[in-house]
């Protein structure tokens, strides 16, 4: 009996090294996923799909297989429950982030350019002269309006109760604050208040740079619209990104113009 208790310890313990081995590898893999991809040593379909998917997957089994290795080691007081609670741990950090990307990813409209006037979409100038815009066409694609309508409906234009040279200072100040923002372009009206303002977003995970334009328009004497655009130079989905890009920095404006 000692002997078959042995036996099943021993297996417990190997089964919750392999588990907690899973688990560091999909952690390590959804890792390196973006900071290789940033560094330039992979591209994006390594880094998406073989690093950061996989990972994720590699992750969730090893969470299963930790769960029932804890399961059964405290069932048999056996020194695998330590580190089979170590391996739930470690993949459900990596497991959880795959699965809510990829809860989000099917939630969201596949596009990679949001505008809060569909309309009439603010334009880029600055932009356009870089060095990975150059030549293409940056207008914006009439296919996207209804995707956005109907994926994004609280997005749209900001109404600010201040002058049209205020907001524009508010936000061109706000632009400058924004974490990841660098301010690349911008162009007053001059008297007439209102502009344009530019910026490159870069994300702080796989280093992603999308462009961000922003209108200033007067709406009378006293107050101002602001318009924005934000979009991708990389991927067909943004999965969201450039959404909440605009909700982020509405909400700093507006809470600059109190």
């Amino acid at each position: 009996m000692q002997s078959q208790g042995a036996g099943t310890g021993e297996a417990t313990l190997w089964a919750a090294r392999v588990g907690l081995g899973l688990a560091l590898i999909g952690l390590i893999m959804e890792v390196a996923s973006g900071w290789g991809y940033r560094h330039g040593w992979w591209g994006l379909r390594v880094a998406l799909r073989y690093l950061f998917a996989y990972g994720g997957v590699v992750a969730i089994v090893a969470c299963v297989v930790s769960l029932v290795v804890l399961a059964l080691a405290i069932g048999t007081k056996s020194r695998g429950a330590a580190l089979a609670l170590l391996g739930v741990v470690a993949g459900a950090v990596p497991g959880v982030l795959f699965y809510r990307q990829y809860r989000l990813a099917r939630s969201v409209p596949p596009i990679n350019d949001v505008a809060t006037d569909l309309t009439n979409p603010p334009g880029y100038v600055t932009a356009a002269t870089n060095d990975f815009w150059k030549g293409k066409d940056m207008s914006y694609p009439a296919g996207f309006a209804d995707s956005v309508r109907r994926g994004y409906p609280d997005l749209g234009s900001l109404v600010l109760p201040v002058p049209a040279a205020k907001a524009y200072g508010l936000a061109h100040a706000t632009a400058m604050g924004m974490s990841g923002w660098e301010v690349t372009g911008r162009d007053s009206a001059g008297g007439g208040g209102g502009g344009r303002i530019e910026a490159t977003a870069t994300t702080a995970w796989f280093g992603f740079k999308d462009d961000v334009v922003i209108r200033v328009t007067p709406r009378g004497a006293d107050s101002a619209v602001v318009d924005m655009r934000s979009k991708s130079r990389v991927g067909k989905s943004d999965v969201g990104a450039n959404a909440a890009r605009i909700r982020d920095y509405f909400a700093a404006l507006t809470q600059a113009a109190r």
